[in-house]
Parts: C-alpha cells; structure tokens; sequence
C-alpha cells in the first residue's frame, strides 16, 4: 500500500468499527488530549537544555539552574501522569471495543447457516473470536492517535530544525526516504511469513481440538506416536517460520536503525556541524539543540514508518475482521421479526435441497405435510435425506428449491430464535458438557428448579438411575458425558429436551446407537409427551417408529 492508501485504509478501519465505541468516544478524545500536553512537554524541554548551556554552565546564573531543574521535576512528574492516565483509558477503550466485537462475533456465529458453519474448521472459528479482535487493541493504540501525534511531532520537529540551520535540516531530510522504503519491503515479507503461521496455528488448533476429543480413539488404535509427530510437524513449521520473521522484525526495529541513526547520521551530523561552527555559521548551543529536535524528529519518523510497517504486516488480520463484521452486520439485518404463537402445522411445497460441492439434490420435489399432534416416522436408506428434513424444518437449512411452512407461514420469513424456542431437537450424537447432570439439564431452562427437573427426568426414565449416584443430581459428567452409557447420555438429552415447553419433538436416529433395552426406555419416554405435540422421529429401524401414526418411506 502507499501512503495515500494508508491513510484511507485507517480512516476506513475506523468507519467499520465506530459503531462499537459507543460510549468510549469521550474517552478517546481525552486520552488524545492528554496525548498533545504529553507532545508539547516533549518538544519544550529542549529550551531547558539550552537555557542550562548557556545560562547555567556559560554565565554561571544559579537562578537559571533553579528554573531548568524545576522545569524538569514538573515535566517529569506531569509526563508520569499523563503515562497512567492515558494507560488506564487505552485499556477500558481497548476492552470495551474487543468485548463488543467478539460478542457480535458470537451472535453472528449462530445465526450462520449450517452449511456455512461445516465449511469452517474449530481453528478457524476459534482464532476469528479469539485472535483476530485483538488486532483492534493494536489499531487503536498505535494507528490512531499515537500515529496522528508522531507525524505532528515530525513536522514540528523539521520545522525546528529548519529554524537552527536550514542547509543541516536539508542533510537530515535525505535520509527519511530511505527509513520508509526500507521498513515497507521488510513489512512485505513479515506479512507473508505471518500468514503462514496463521494459517498453521489453525490448523494445529483443529488439530488439537479433534485429538482431545478422540482421545479413546487414539489410544484404542495405538496413534500415541502419529500424534506426537503431528504436534511435532506443526511446531517445526512455527519455529522455521517465526524464526524468519523475527530475523525481519530485528532487522527493521533494531539493527537498521542502529546503522542509520546512530552511526551514519550522527557521524555526518557532527562532522557538517562541525565545520559550520568552524567557519562561524553554527554556535556549539545550536548544534546540540538541533541534535535534540533532530533526534525527536528521527524518533516520531522512525514511529511512523514502523506504524506504516504494521499496518502492512497485519492487513491480513484487519481484512478478516473487517470481513467478519460486515457478515455480521449483513446476518443482523436478515433477521426477521415476524414470529408465530404456535407450530400447528408443516408443509414442505416442492422443496429441494442440495449441499454445497455436490453434483444431486439430496432431497428433491419433496411434498409433504404434518399436521399438529401427528407421530411421523421417516423411514429410508442412508443419504436418502432423513436428517436433511429435519434440518430444513428447524430451519438449521434453506431449501435450494421450494418453500417451508410452519403455521402456514414460510420459514424465510420467521425469527428463526423463536421457531427454536418451539421445537426439541433430539439428535444421535448430543453435546453434554463438564459439569453437573443437574447443569446439563437447564440448559434447556436456566431458571427451572429442582422438582421441574426432577419430573422430566421421571419422563425421561432416568431419575432413579441418578438417584442411585454418590453425588445424585449433582455428578459431573466429564467431557462430553463420557462418564455415562450411551443410553444414559440420550436419556439425559431427552429430560432436557422435555424440560423445554415445545410444540414440536424432533428425534433424528435419537435410538440408533442403543440397546433393545434402552431403545424401550426411550420410547416409554417419548409417549409421555402431550397428545397435542408433534413428533417426527427419523429411524433406520422399523422397531423405532412403532409409536407413529404415520411412517413415510423416503428412498434415494
């Protein structure tokens, strides 16, 4: 990017995100004011300088050194809470921003589509919420104020200069060029290094995540060493890269500068201040005053230009977030607020449905319609479609192809938060967390006490399994219920699912997995449910779907 692109580019940084600084504007424009006092006490200590050279040390006024040592003390102590102040602001600006976009975030991440959500992997996700929306604390910081107040400081500096010795502020000027040129090239190659290591910090995240999961997996086929080389692999690949990357970083913050300004120029400052003090065009004051703005100017350039630099070497980052909030912004305005007071009724009209990368429809032309309290069972052979329907009636899926109705209202134009509320969905391979039964189970309703739980979990046919435990209603589970039996897994789920008041139970391949013994338990417990509900159960046994009025075949 060049400079005027910079520019628009921070400008447009800030557009996207002003809709999350509401209430942290105020904020911000003191901390840029206390920036400006804190700018305006680093330029003016120079004079103090050059009041000790010539007052103090050349005329020997004791009174002058009373004034330069407490202008100094007051600088000082001035600059130290200026320091804090502006620290403290930062950060509630800083967190108040990244805590409101991670939660837009969060939002937009269940209101995606299911076929967009399968498309991401663990890593992915977790790094947009987690990582990325730390790019803003850094923008705020350092491309916003602190830059607008190094390039003022830069030109104020040059200015100064140019006031001492013009033909020396002329040398000084030679160099700027190069400091930028050199930080943009170096920047480059940091911005392609750290995509690399992005990119495999997710992947070694996905990785991760499905190792800790599979955990039993991998022991049971003896994968400990396979696994031990996979971290291995994705390790090496950080070390060789971060190794190159902070080779480019130490040579554009430390060893560049070090070379430029330390040697080059100072060298060539003395040596040309030098010879005009010789020939009477420069006093020795001068020099030393010109060496002072001169190095503040070298300092706010050199700011600048690195700022410049990690604009260039995060865009990858900032393009991301700036992606993502506008996907969240556009997923806001999707949502609808038309809602329904209850689900009597469901119709599919000709509706289709294909998945992503894929050549056939999975469902097509499909007609069907449920009526409210009807027991459906959706018998078929796998891939035929069984699960998709479900999908399409929780509204998890948008029809390729045709329209579905809930109440005689298409699903496109619900809320679909609210269809949720009204639907239970249970699936084959439910998520139960690490904490108690009793935590698991109010999920479904956060404020529900002990004897609501208590009831559903009599329909569910396992309370007195849970009474039989040492800690009862309050054992903990382990991850993903792995503490528990399958059978006793699902019956937990369905507890939960009963905890909520729905109108519509939806149990895909809910028994697949289980006993004949447990099967029965959990049909005993699906009849429990109110004659005015409706329930769809989607089986591949015959023996699953006894209960249902009705059974509709689907084949490929």
């Amino acid at each position: 990017m060049k400079g005027f692109q910079k520019i628009r580019y921070r400008l447009y940084i800030l557009s996207e995100i002003r809709p999350y600084a509401y209430g942290v504007r105020k904020l911000f424009f003191i901390s840029f004011l206390l920036s400006i006092i804190s700018l305006s006490l680093t330029l003016i200590q120079p004079i103090f300088y050059k009041i000790f050279i010539e007052d103090v040390l050349l005329q020997q006024r004791f009174l002058s050194l009373l004034w330069v040592v407490s202008g100094y003390i007051f600088i000082f102590f001035i600059s130290v809470l200026i320091g804090y102040c502006k620290t403290y602001l930062n950060n509630k600006i800083n967190n108040r921003i990244i805590f409101r976009v991670k939660r837009m975030f969060l939002r937009k991440l269940f209101l995606m589509e299911f076929s967009e959500y399968e498309s991401m992997s663990i890593g992915d996700i977790k790094m947009r919420i987690d990582d990325d929306p730390g790019c803003i604390a850094s923008f705020i910081e350092y491309q916003t104020i602190s830059f607008v107040l190094n390039v003022i400081a830069s030109i104020i500096s040059l200015i100064l200069i140019f006031c001492i010795n013009w033909s020396l502020a002329l040398f000084a000027l030679a160099v700027i060029p190069i400091t930028f040129v050199v930080d943009h090239c170096i920047s480059k190659k940091e911005w392609k290094i750290g995509e690399i290591n992005r990119e495999n910090d997710q992947k070694q995240s996905s990785w991760l995540h499905k190792s800790l999961q599979g955990w039993q997996e991998i022991k049971v086929f003896n994968l400990q060493k396979y696994e031990e080389h996979q971290l291995i692999k994705y390790n090496h690949i950080f070390a060789k890269n971060y190794g190159k990357w902070h080779l480019c970083a130490t040579t554009r913050l430390l060893v560049i500068p070090k070379i430029k300004n330390e040697f080059i120029m100072k060298f060539c400052l003395y040596f040309l201040g030098g010879l005009l003090i010789i020939n009477g065009h420069l006093t020795i004051t001068s020099l030393l005053i010109f060496e002072k703005y001169y190095n503040q100017l070298m300092e706010s350039i050199k700011l600048v230009s690195q700022q410049d630099a990690d604009l260039q070497s995060n865009r990858a980052s900032s393009d991301r977030l700036l992606d993502g909030l506008r996907k969240c912004r556009n997923k806001s305005k999707q949502v609808t607020a038309e809602k329904i007071d209850k689900i009597t009724s469901v119709e599919f009209k000709n509706v289709s449905y294909r998945y992503p990368n894929r050549l056939n429809d999975v469902i097509h032309d499909l007609n069907l319609t449920i009526k409210q309290g009807e027991r459906v069972g959706i018998m078929g052979q796998s891939g035929a479609g069984k699960s998709t329907i479900l999908k399409l009636i929780s509204g998890l899926l948008v029809p390729t192809a045709g329209s579905v109705f809930l109440s005689n209202k298409n699903i496109k134009v619900l809320n679909i938060s609210d269809i949720h509320k009204k639907i239970g969905f249970v699936m084959q391979d439910n998520i139960l967390f690490n904490t108690s039964i009793k935590e698991n189970i109010k999920y479904a309703k956060v404020d529900a006490d002990d004897a609501e739980i208590a009831h559903v979990c009599k329909m569910a046919n396992i309370h007195d399994y849970i009474q039989s435990l040492p800690d009862k209603y309050d054992t903990i589970i382990g991850e993903r219920g792995i503490k528990l039996s399958g059978g006793q897994k699902q019956r937990i789920v369905l507890a939960r699912t009963f905890l909520r008041d729905v109108d519509m139970y939806l149990f895909d391949e809910a028994t697949s997995a289980l006993d004949q013994y447990n099967e029965n338990l959990i049909q005993d417990a699906i009849r429990y449910i109110s004659e005015d509900k409706t329930v769809i159960i989607v089986a591949h046994r015959k023996s699953s779907i006894e209960l249902c009025d009705r059974i509709i075949d689907i084949n490929l």
